[in-house]
């Protein structure tokens, strides 16, 4: 099965909820895709509050540049939002 890697930036209510979507349900949307999802990153300045969402060692990282940099991600979800930062992530993973 093939594997897509994904990257959210921003963990807050949104960014939680997306992740928390993508790890508990993570064998049904693979099967309904046809690929495995994997949660490779989570970038967010925070990484210190419990979000309540169980994050394997190493996914929650503090640079986002880690996430937009990295080739094996496939998908990027922007949760940061605002004109400054998110724009200059966003720009960085478009060719």
């Amino acid at each position: 099965m093939k594997n897509i890697n994904i990257g959210i930036l921003g963990c807050g209510t949104v960014g939680t909820g997306v992740a928390k979507i993508l790890i508990e349900n993570r064998e049904l949307i693979s099967s309904r895709v046809g690929a495995l999802l994997t949660l490779k990153h989570v970038a967010d300045l925070d990484i210190e509050t419990d979000r309540g969402v169980a994050f394997d060692k190493g996914v929650l990282i503090t640079d986002a540049y880690k996430v937009v940099d990295d080739p094996e991600i496939d998908i990027v979800v922007e949760m940061i939002g605002g004109e400054g930062i998110a724009k200059d992530l966003i720009l960085t993973v478009i060719p």
